[in-house]
């Protein structure tokens, strides 16, 4: 970032940028009057269009393919992949590949649609919606080494969408909203990272919202410890042009 010449105070990086595919990097203005700057690596398009981006505590940052408006760009048998950034050299190389269920079945176009890094227990989060149909929810949340790539442990049977790690009074848990319904679930987890105990309804966006059916999008706690929930209209179809990738 600062080889570039941008604020890394000022700086995200973003899968929504109209008219640009991929990851881009956004220096947002040091005043109202300016206008944001953008800069993007030469590997961030080559893999299509991108949806929610998560960084470690090192500064990678991994992010998963997502469709937009048609699947030339992500079809199918690449959907299901987490792609690393790398924090020194900008390079977005394939970092994991996730399990491809069976395609001959009328499957969702859609694979991963949410990544969380954990720095406590040093595992990613990802989670897929590859393999479920309209009618079956046959979606897995992976936990990942960050280091080889491979998966340690799966929770399935759950369309998530949104991921967060977080607690309180000494609990830690994973929180995820549905890609189906507007409920928030979570499980706990042991301090290693791994899945504990059973999943928990936590609270839903039903019938809040201009359309009262939004999906959780992004899941966080501020500071006093409320839950912030960000709320989408997600219904498995394909986002119209005029709409952003994520």
């Amino acid at each position: 970032i600062q080889q570039q010449g941008f604020d890394a105070t000022r700086c995200a990086l973003s899968s929504s940028v109209r008219k640009m595919k991929g990851v881009v990097l956004v220096e947002l203005p040091a005043t109202p009057n300016d206008t944001p700057r953008t800069w993007q690596h030469s590997s961030w398009d080559d893999y299509g269009y991108m949806g929610a981006i998560t960084t470690d505590e090192k500064g990678n940052a991994y992010t998963a393919p997502i469709p937009v408006v048609n699947v030339l760009d992500n079809p199918f048998s690449i959907i299901n992949r987490i792609y690393k950034i790398d924090a020194n050299t900008a390079d977005m190389k394939l970092f994991s590949t996730l399990p491809i269920p069976d395609s001959t079945k009328p499957i969702v176009p859609f694979g991963v649609l949410g990544v969380y890094f954990d720095i406590h227990s040093n595992k990613l989060y990802a989670s897929s919606v590859a393999g479920s149909t309209r009618d079956e929810e046959n979606g897995v949340i992976y936990c990942i080494d960050p280091v080889s790539g491979k998966v340690i442990e799966e929770l399935k049977g759950h369309d998530a969408m949104s991921l967060f790690v977080g607690g309180f009074t000494g609990e830690k848990r994973l929180y995820f909203g549905s890609a189906r319904t507007s409920e928030i679930f979570s499980i706990e987890l042991s301090k290693s990272g791994s899945f504990k105990g059973d999943v928990k309804t936590e609270t839903t966006l039903e019938q809040l919202g201009p359309r009262g059916d939004d999906k959780a999008r992004r899941i966080r706690f501020d500071k006093n410890g409320y839950m912030n929930i960000t709320g989408v209209e997600f219904n498995f179809s394909l986002a119209a042009n005029s709409e952003v990738a994520e």
